[in-house]
């Protein structure tokens, strides 16, 4: 551009002051397709459509920024037609037809277009990147990366454009906007971040990638400070290798950059006071991660491949070495960071909501409000990031208040393969890490090979996080040198890949022979380096045999809680009567400026009124006064599930809303100054995501009573692989032991077959070596003791209750004040009501040498027994409740049944069909308390319905039929 071009185009340009007009006029007439717009403007405009919006927001900048124009559209009709368009000197442009625009509309449109490059190559740079280390991946041609789409020709490539601080420049051509955008977004890392609807992230984001200061750049000792990482990652697989030659280990060939970048996160956290480190991943390179960022020993890790097991521990079942999990105290410049590595199964994914609990855990015990503290770093697979939904529900949380954990570090290892299939076959979008999109999350793709690249990239998103609490992705592209585990033959299904990565050299040497040709280290030391390591690990090596692996978990907050401890099984559940009152009164009387509902109202003084007058103490009551009465003894509680505030069938009403301004008051929050906090979480609608959660929140807090609740008990379906693989047996194989408390809605009221039953049957074929408690209890008091005896033992165990839907107010389902005093606990079987001393009311039985049926049972069916036998006047029939399933009380049941081994018969009876319920587990317990008592009808029977496929009837008379028919039986 001539220099008299120059000023005539720093004179008229949109980009100075109140020339702004100027493109806002041809825009106008554009849009009102004014036949006098010239055909030049017609076109571009044409060409970008909507872009030039967003491309004048672009020019623009924030509104807090440095003042410069503004293009108001809105205002510009007014402008044009009282003819107050200015240019720099402030002397009116003619608006009318006769004005020629023609050398205006050049230099205003070369900014213009301009800038809609450099915004193209920020919205799609990525797509040119060079990203695969193998050199497989296609780059498509896009017209809007190139000059000539906005109508550049070559011979005007070196024209100076007008910019007004676009990518940090006043001027630039466009050879010099080209070089700059492809260095910045189509190198070896790739930039997502152009989706973010957040104005100072998007901004944020901008300045750090394009900013000079901040460019891509190490120091001499970090680089050597990546280069013996890459060592350590590569040299620890080949000589595991080498010593165990075809036994899987998941190796990270191919990724070892993963393990600098793990290192640089960690580095960061401690220059800002994080405290602790929490890292979920799968089995693909999990024991490089241990090894050479959690500084497990080498030789443990050598003795587990020897197939050694812990002498102190001899209930433990015992994991393969890649599900393992450590922790350790990393120091960097002086600072000290917790790392730790969460336990997890085979089912990919699945840990995620596990660590991301155990975040929220650890955030509450160091108080972190900030969440800054604590930061979560979750590893994926490319193929399971894109196709578990565990990952997309876990991004839906994690902007939820009682889920939040001020954003998670994502790291993708990109083996650009899932098992045998191919990505294509994998997923249905561009990228695995589209997924992260849902919530706006940046996402950096970089090229595995370079390592630099690789711990920049980290570096950026660890930035983020912990200035904009949000989650953030690093797509760490590279590939898997070998098959999915070491005996596998990859090239059957991949040949083309595997053909490429035979003759393609690692990491390590790449970097290394950079570093040597760079003359920032020397072939000598390289080599030194190796051998050095090599050395370390056969010294390992010889001493792994000697190795005697202890149980690291139980210390700290849970070295009360060891398993050999655990010897009190009734444990101390009581509490006092008068200060129960006391507790009542704070929860159940409400300050009138709270303004709830009149329903509310009569509701919490009915239950106030109840246990004043100690009698008629209903479910909902007794739930409050355990809730209560632990927060007052120094025992927080966490309560989470799909309406649990209120309560699925609006029964418990915890959170009570002001009914006029909407606002929220908690009575169980104040009760007394000092207490521990009542927190209770109205779930999204997820179960497996929820469920590992707050699984993941107990394996932190043992002092934490942490419940989750299903809508309807049979929605833990959804949850399937956190019961099996997490709560039933985490204890057994990694002795990780958890309190959680399981709440499950179960019971036949004529609903259907999806919401009468929590499957019973599941959780007790899962039962096991004392792994969990399963209870359907059938009194208020009983329940109240079950939920304070699990903070009240000296050992935790996960608790799976079986709660009432139409008992949460039936007439006999209620107790007394004094049945939750000190003198009382929880009791594993119940008596009749008709032989209870405290029962007024009931048929009188006759003397058990006179009664011809003994009836077992567990749950709401005993009511509708009750019911029947009152109204049959029948007194020769005695019913028991088994209150805890497991472990079975076959020794208290032995007592309670003696009385009547000479002349009854023995029932089991159930709702639930036979090849459901608790009948397959119950019975071989039961006919051992037969044979103990050498009764004479020595055999157990059945009563319920028939096996079925379906757990209950859709049909409303036919659950009545069936209801009767087990009445009949029972009673014929």
């Amino acid at each position: 551009m001539s220099s008299s071009k120059n000023l005539d185009f720093e004179k008229n340009s949109f980009l100075h002051k109140s020339n702004s007009a100027f493109i806002e006029q041809m825009y106008l007439k554009f849009i009102n397709k004014d036949k006098d717009l010239p055909e030049s403007w017609l076109n571009y405009f044409e060409g970008i459509g909507d872009e030039i919006k967003v491309i004048a927001n672009e020019i623009n900048g924030p509104s807090w920024g440095p003042e410069k124009t503004k293009i108001n559209i809105d205002e510009l009709q007014k402008k044009i037609d009282e003819n107050e368009i200015t240019n720099l000197n402030n002397e009116k442009i003619d608006t009318s037809e006769k004005f020629n625009f023609q050398l205006l509309a050049d230099s205003n449109k070369d900014s213009i277009s301009a800038v809609a490059l450099i915004r193209a190559y920020r919205l799609r740079g990525h797509l040119l990147a060079d990203l695969d280390p193998l050199g497989m991946r296609e780059s498509e041609y896009l017209d809007e990366l190139h000059p000539e789409f906005y109508g550049f020709k070559k011979e005007n490539y070196e024209r100076k454009i007008f910019l007004n601080g676009v990518i940090n420049k006043k001027y630039a051509n466009i050879k010099e906007i080209l070089k700059f955008m492809k260095k910045t977004y189509c190198g070896k890392i790739g930039y997502e971040f152009m989706h973010i609807s957040n104005p100072d992230e998007r901004k944020w984001f901008r300045d750090r990638i394009e900013q000079d200061d901040k460019a891509l750049q190490f120091t001499k000792n970090g680089k050597e400070a990546i280069l013996n990482k890459l060592v350590q990652a590569e040299g620890f697989e080949k000589f595991l290798a080498t010593k165990y030659v075809g036994t899987k280990r998941f190796g990270l060939d191919g990724g070892e950059s993963l393990i600098p970048a793990l290192e640089q996160i960690i580095k960061i956290g401690g220059q800002q006071q994080i405290k602790e480190v929490k890292i979920g991943m799968s089995h693909r390179g999990r024991l490089n991660v241990l090894a050479n960022v959690l500084q497990k020993s080498y030789k443990r890790i050598f003795n587990e491949f020897a197939g050694e097991y812990s002498d102190d521990s001899e209930d433990s079942a015992g994991d393969v070495k890649y599900h393992l999990g450590a922790s350790s105290d990393r120091q960097f410049d002086g600072n000290s960071v917790h790392v730790s590595l969460t336990d997890n199964p085979s089912h990919l994914e699945a840990v995620n909501p596990v660590v991301l609990g155990q975040t929220r855990a650890k955030q509450f015990f160091h108080k972190d409000k900030e969440r800054n503290k604590v930061i979560p770093i979750l590893i994926h697979g490319d193929a399971a990031f894109a196709g578990q939904g565990v990952v997309a529900e876990c991004f839906a949380m994690s902007g939820l208040p009682g889920h939040n954990t001020g954003g998670t570090i994502h790291i993708i290892v990109n083996n650009q393969i899932g098992f045998t299939t191919s990505p294509r076959f994998a997923r249905s979008s561009p990228y695995p890490s589209d997924v992260a999109k849902m919530v706006e999350a940046p996402i950096l793709h970089v090229n595995g090979d370079d390592p630099e690249a690789v711990v920049y990239a980290t570096r950026i998103a660890t930035e983020f996080r912990l200035k904009f609490n949000r989650d953030v992705v690093v797509d760490l592209i590279c590939y898997r040198r070998f098959g999915h585990n070491e005996g596998d033959e990859p090239s059957f299904t991949q040949p083309l890949m595997y053909q490429k990565i035979k003759s393609h050299p690692s990491v390590y040497k790449i970097y290394g022979n950079k570093l040597v040709n760079e003359k920032s280290i020397t072939q000598e030391l390289l080599n030194q380096n190796v051998k050095s390591f090599k050395d370390l690990l056969d010294d390992q090596y010889k001493s792994a045999k000697d190795y005697k692996p202890k149980i690291e978990w139980f210390e700290g907050t849970w070295s009360r809680y060891k398993p050999e401890k655990g010897k009190d099984k009734r444990g101390i559940s009581g509490f006092d009567e008068e200060k129960l009152k006391i507790i009542s009164k704070k929860i159940n009387t409400v300050p009138s400026e709270k303004n709830i509902h009149k329903t509310i109202s009569k509701i919490l003084n009915a239950r106030r009124d109840s246990i004043e007058k100690g009698v008629g103490i209903d479910w909902s009551s007794a739930e409050a006064l355990a809730f209560g009465s632990l927060l007052v003894e120094g025992y927080p509680v966490r309560l989470v599930g799909q309406d649990s505030g209120r309560g699925t069938f609006s029964q418990r009403h915890s959170v009570l809303r002001n009914q006029i301004d909407n606002s929220r008051y908690i009575p169980l929050n104040n009760i007394v100054k000092g207490q521990k906090q009542f927190e209770v979480v109205d779930s999204f609608l997820s179960e497996l995501a929820v469920l590992g959660f707050e699984y993941g929140y107990s394996l932190v807090e043992p002092n934490t009573l942490t419940i989750w609740e299903a809508q309807f008990g049979d929605f833990a379906n959804g949850a399937q692989v956190v019961i099996d693989q997490f709560i039933a047996s985490g204890e057994r194989k990694w002795n990780r032991a958890s309190g959680l408390v399981m709440l499950l809605p179960h019971g036949y009221e004529g609903q259907g077959p999806e919401h009468s039953s929590a499957r019973l049957e599941r959780f007790l074929q899962l039962c096991s070596n004392d792994n969990m408690q399963v209870m359907n209890c059938t009194t208020p008091a009983n329940y109240y003791h079950a939920l304070r005896r699990q903070m009240h033992r000296d050992f935790r165990k996960p608790l799976i209750i079986m709660t009432p839907k139409s008992l949460l107010r039936n007439k006999y389902c209620v107790s007394n004040l004094e049945d939750f005093n000190k003198q009382n606990t929880f009791h594993r079987v119940l008596w009749d009501h008709a032989i209870d001393p405290k029962s007024n009311g009931f048929i009188k039985l006759k003397e058990s040498s006179e009664i011809k049926k003994v009836i077992l049972c567990s749950g709401k069916v005993y009511f509708d027994l009750l019911d029947a036998r009152e109204k049959l006047k029948r007194d020769d029939v005695i019913m028991f409740r088994i209150e805890q399933l497991y472990p079975f009380p076959a020794k208290a049941l032995v007592n309670e049944l003696k009385p009547y081994a000479k002349n009854a018969k023995f029932f089991w009876c159930q709702e639930e069909p036979k090849n459901m319920g608790a009948w397959f587990s119950v019975r071989d317990y039961i006919q051992w308390t037969l044979d103990t008592l050498k009764a004479k009808y020595n055999e157990i029977s059945y009563i319920g319905r028939s096996p079925d496929a379906t757990p209950a009837t859709g049909y409303a008379k036919r659950h009545n039929s069936q209801q009767q028919e087990i009445i009949n039986k029972v009673f014929d």
